[in-house]
């Protein structure tokens, strides 16, 4: 079965900064698991004074607005030992908040075990029926658990 050896917590990308995705192990890939884009929070990425978020934050596009771009990072990092991601250059056209507005990356991601070839049809696959079923996939002689992938 084909399990995350080494997963990691949520982790931010702000605006003009690049996100770093690395793997310990030369025989690991990364699969990103969650991915984020537009203004989810207030923190490292993202101050807003008090008489702005008082009068703004019930806003949901100017707090609280996102958009799911895991299609993006799969595609960047997911089967491969490393990755680099410029933001915004990657993210610039996507625009879940008010354009003018400063955005961050919030994202997970896991590193496993596996082929780097063989493991970006897996991933496919996996993910595919993740999202509408939640169950093992079988490919070849190999099983993965989705569930426990996408944790």
């Amino acid at each position: 079965m084909l399990v995350a050896q080494d997963s990691h917590e949520m982790q931010e990308t702000c605006n003009l900064e690049t996100m770093k995705g690395r793997c310990h192990w030369r025989s690991e890939v990364i699969v990103m698991t969650s991915a984020g884009w537009g203004r989810m929070e207030t923190g490292r990425c993202l101050e807003i004074h008090s008489n702005a978020l008082a009068a703004l934050g019930h806003d949901p596009m100017f707090l609280g607005c996102s958009e799911d771009v895991l299609y993006v990072l799969d595609e960047k990092c997911s089967g491969r030992s490393s990755c680099d991601v410029e933001i915004p250059d990657e993210l610039d056209d996507i625009k879940p908040c008010y354009p003018d507005l400063t955005r961050y990356l919030q994202y997970t991601y896991s590193c496993v075990k596996g082929n780097i070839s063989l493991y970006r049809l897996i991933l496919y696959i996996s993910f595919s029926v993740y999202r509408r079923r939640k169950q093992l996939v079988h490919v070849n002689d190999m099983t993965i658990d989705c569930v426990k992938l996408a944790k």
